[in-house]
This record gives structure tokens, C-alpha cells and sequence, in this order.
């Protein structure tokens, strides 16, 4: 069985060959997902009527062989703007952003959550920083940026950030904030050195891109505790630890 194939109407070769965007206002949507049946098709709806009229756009819903309904609802779409890309031997939401950003068809690229914790509404403000930047971050911890959670998880990510910034050197304020507008041939020309297993992969994008000398531009969002399901980060000691390894990682080995 192969690693992961398109569906919603066309085979992984026949969309290969769909013409590609040309008009300067487009973008394609990636959203990583696995077990999101209770708000993929709010997600959906939500961020096509941002941009319908606005912006000629896809969404492609990268599903890592969800255990409930998500296949189902991603692949009911038909009208041609949602891509259902299903992989059924490969897991990880790094890896799945790369292979959602491979598919695009758009050198405008959003990455963002599937559970709302991303504001659908923050992405025409981000692509309009595009024309001035190879990465727009939106940033929580920015100047107009908050964090909408529980209190203690509040202070780990506020604490886990600021440590973050210290070790690491950089000007960027929120390091695992996964919520980014960039440019699909500049993300995928960088050299990405190490596997991750959940959102540290935010650290190396950041590292990599400043080495070679790519704009980064951070604005405000206000990131809310997810509206639906259940989170998937449940051991908060387990996720520092992973942080705090590839920090030190980039810091001391690059």
C-alpha cells in the first residue's frame, strides 16, 4: 500500500497536473489532522468563506488514517477547493505540513491547527505581509497577542517560550506557536536536520530560515484553547522535554 494518496475526485497524478495558481492572490491552506471529526467540517466551511471572493485558494486537510469520521467528512467536499490528502503509513504533523506544503499549488502557504485555537480570520492579514516577508509568525506573545487557557498551561507555555527565547537567542517571540503565512520554494529549500514529534519542528523553521537570511515578520494573534475534541498534547513535562532538546540542538550542534 502506498504511503498516502489523494482522493476527492482525483488521483494523485491527475492533480499533479491540474494547472497551476497563477493570480497573485491565491493561497493554499494546509491543516494536519487526526481524529478531528467533531470540528473539521466548522474548520472547513469557516476558512473557505474567509477567502471565497477574495482570493482563489485550496485547503488541503492532510489526515494521518484518523481512527473516526474526519476521512469521511474531508472526503464529502466536491467542489474542487478541498484536497483530502490521506496518509496511512506515515504519522507525525511535521511531516504532514511538508507533504500538505509539497502538494500545494500556491507559493502562498497558511499552516495552521484544524481545532480553532488558529483564527481562520487572522489569514487575509498575514498573506498581505507576504509581499514583504518569506515568513509571517503570528506571535501570542507579541504586543496585542494573547493566550485564552486553562491558567497552568498558560504559565508552562508563557515560561516554556520565555526560556525558549533565552537559550536560543532570537528575536522571535513565540516558538511553538505553529501558525505561519510563507512561501512554499523558500520553506521547502531549507534543510531541515531533525525528526519532530510535535510542534518543536517551529524552533528549526525559525533557525534555518534566519540562517539563510529569510524575512521574518511576526504579528499579534490571540490563540484560544481548542473549541473542539480533545487536545493532543496531553503531557505537558513530555513536550517541554522535546522543546528543550531541540533548543539545546540548535544552539550547540546547529
Amino acid at each position: 500500500m502506498a504511503n498516502y494518496i489523494y482522493k476527492a475526485g482525483k488521483t494523485k497524478k491527475e492533480y499533479s497536473e491540474c494547472p497551476s495558481f497563477k493570480e497573485s492572490k491565491e493561497v493554499s491552506v494546509v491543516l494536519p489532522t487526526y481524529n478531528e471529526e467533531d470540528g473539521i467540517k466548522r474548520m472547513i466551511d469557516t476558512v473557505s468563506s474567509v477567502l471565497k471572493g477574495k482570493y482563489k485558494y485550496e485547503i488541503i486537510v492532510v489526515d494521518d488514517n484518523s481512527s473516526d469520521k474526519t476521512p469521511e467528512i474531508i472526503d464529502s467536499y466536491k467542489d474542487g477547493n478541498v484536497v483530502a490528502l490521506h496518509r496511512y503509513h506515515v504519522k507525525g504533523i511535521f511531516s504532514a505540513i511538508v507533504d500538505g506544503i509539497k502538494a500545494a499549488r500556491s507559493n502562498n502557504v497558511i499552516m495552521m491547527d484544524a481545532d480553532f485555537s488558529h483564527p481562520p480570520a487572522k489569514i487575509p492579514e498575514m498573506l498581505s505581509y507576504l509581499q514583504e516577508a518569506d515568513i509571517v509568525s503570528c506571535s501570542r506573545f507579541a504586543a496585542g497577542g494573547g493566550v485564552e487557557m486553562p491558567a497552568f498551561k498558560k504559565l508552562a507555555t508563557v515560561s516554556l517560550n520565555t526560556c525558549l527565547r533565552l537559550v536560543l537567542g532570537f528575536k522571535v517571540t513565540d516558538f511553538t506557536g505553529g501558525f505561519h503565512a510563507l512561501k512554499r520554494d523558500r520553506f521547502l529549500a531549507l534543510k531541515f536536520r531533525y525528526k519532530a514529534q510535535w510542534g518543536e519542528f517551529d524552533m528549526e523553521l525559525f533557525y534555518r530560515a534566519l540562517r539563510r537570511g529569510y524575512v521574518i515578520k511576526e504579528i499579534p494573534f490571540v490563540y484560544k484553547f481548542r473549541e473542539e475534541g480533545q487536545s493532543k498534547s496531553q503531557s505537558y513535562v513530555k513536550y517541554a522535554f522535546l522543546y528543550w532538546k531541540r533548543a539545546l540542538q540548535l544552539r550547540f550542534q546547529g
